[in-house]
């Protein structure tokens, strides 16, 4: 299997009404030294300038950027683009900052390779965790030619190789191999299809030897599994795995569900333990190491931009990405 995401992979992705790939901090947007560093760009460009935002997703950096336009009075025209088919207006019709997102160009299925856009049209082109997706050349290539000749900017925050997001990333998959590997799933699925033969035929479970031996694993594999969440300082996806497929057995949650319901809850947490598995290797697969990033800058400079800034970007004492920026 491949280790990156297809164009509709990410569409099912963002369409679940998250406006960052982040849950917890950053569920809501960027903030802290993130916002401040791009609102830092936004303040330099003139009124009226034009602003693009590669692999947008959702949209978070090109909300910020629309976001502080309005509030100081900019005007700044704001374009988001990605080969995801988004509509961000929709997805969050319901929250205030929406009318921010009416405001902003967005266009999905449009490749960071091959945005479509006008050539020389914007003065500042941004990416949060985007543009290392791209391929490297042609990404670059198309950097260059959609910003002014002269006078513009492209600024990119990055996954890096060595950071606390990739740290984190290879602890989600190391959690998630110790859950399949328990056969918790299996196990919880054969005590359901057991506990369901003993109801049709009028049985108690507690007086069942083969209903107590299968409880009995569970508790076994359920030891297991929190001795293992001990390793990590977030079990996060530990914790997800476990829970979720335990309230299978929740009266509040299934009281009166049929055993086809109860199975398909199971089959819903083995599905969505995939998908995070799919994105947590692609994320690793995108981190750049210091030789990539060093390549990244060659090939930037060499359609005629200058780096500004080249450094480890540090949020609440975490390396979290690499900061690059450009101009010409």
């Amino acid at each position: 299997m491949s280790e990156r995401l297809g164009a509709e992979e990410w569409a099912t992705y963002w369409q679940k009404g998250t406006i960052t790939t982040f849950h917890g901090r950053f569920a809501g947007n960027y903030d802290g030294a993130v916002r401040e560093y791009w609102q830092g760009l936004f303040s330099a460009l003139p009124a009226g300038a034009a602003i693009l935002d590669l692999a947008t997703g959702n949209g978070a950096l090109a909300l910020l950027a629309q976001q502080h336009s309005a509030r100081e009075g900019l005007g700044h025209k704001v374009t988001g683009i990605d080969y995801a088919d988004i509509d961000p207006p929709k997805q969050f019709s319901g929250k205030a900052f929406a009318r921010h997102l009416r405001a902003i160009d967005f266009r999905g299925r449009a490749r960071l390779e091959d945005t479509g856009l006008d050539t020389a049209s914007f003065d500042l082109a941004i990416s949060q965790f985007g543009f290392e997706y791209g391929e490297p050349e042609a990404a670059a290539r198309e950097v260059a030619r959609v910003l002014k000749p002269k006078v513009s900017t492209f600024a990119a925050m990055l996954h890096h190789a060595e950071s606390a997001i990739i740290r984190q990333a290879k602890d989600g998959l190391a959690q998630i191999a110790a859950c399949v590997k328990s056969g918790l799933s299996g196990a919880v699925r054969d005590l359901h299809k057991h506990l369901d033969r003993l109801a049709t035929r009028g049985e108690d479970p507690a007086q069942d030897s083969r209903a107590i031996d299968l409880r009995a694993n569970i508790n076994r594999i359920l030891a297991e599994l929190q001795q293992e969440g001990g390793r990590y300082a977030d079990p996060n996806q530990l914790v997800f795995y476990v829970e979720n497929s335990m309230s299978t057995f929740n009266p509040q949650v299934t009281a009166g569900k049929p055993l086809a319901d109860k199975l398909a809850m199971l089959q819903h947490v083995t599905a969505e333990t995939d998908a995070y598995r799919q994105r947590m290797r692609d994320l690793i697969s995108s981190a750049l190491t210091d030789p990539d990033i060093e390549a990244m800058k060659r090939r930037i400079q060499s359609h005629g931009f200058t780096t500004e800034e080249d450094r480890p970007f540090v949020f609440e004492g975490t390396h979290f990405c690499h900061l690059l920026r450009f101009s010409r």
